[in-house]
């Protein structure tokens, strides 16, 4: 493979990366705002460029394999730019990493939280049960008898 074509890869990957990575921060504050229509919405929209990331993966993977030493380059400066990129390829991939890793925290917190105040309500309501239980049984009372002899 020469360097156009694996400048051209590369110049991919970084649009993909570039376009997950906002994707990503629309959906931390979806996350943030509770807004979990959205949140779907924005995992679905994800699936696309990240397909498209694994069959890039693919043909960079197959052009890691020929000698790079071999590889004609148009210029030094086109080698250097895709050099360049590919390393804000890996700072991008890396930002990726630490959003997701924040996105799923964010998500157990909120799912703990959830499920500390439903218990809550929970036990209200069974609190509130078993009073009317007892007070219902407490006003009915039992027989009395008030005849006289």
């Amino acid at each position: 493979m020469n360097g156009k074509q694996v400048a051209a890869l590369i110049g991919q990957r970084w649009e993909i990366l570039n376009r997950l990575l906002g994707i990503s921060r629309l959906q931390m504050a979806a996350i943030e705002q509770g807004q979990m229509s959205d949140l779907m919405r924005l995992l679905s929209e994800k699936q696309q460029p990240l397909n498209q990331l694994i069959e890039l993966g693919d043909q960079i993977g197959a052009a890691n394999e020929d000698r790079s030493r071999e590889r004609h380059w148009d210029s030094d400066d086109v080698r250097e730019r895709c050099r360049e990129q590919q390393a804000e390829c890996e700072k991008m991939n890396l930002e990726l990493l630490a959003i997701e890793a924040a996105c799923e925290s964010k998500l157990s917190h909120n799912r703990d939280e959830l499920r500390q105040r439903l218990e809550r309500v929970d036990s209200g309501w069974q609190a509130v049960s078993g009073y009317a239980d007892h007070s219902v049984k407490s006003t009915t009372g039992g027989s009395l008898d008030l005849s006289s002899d």
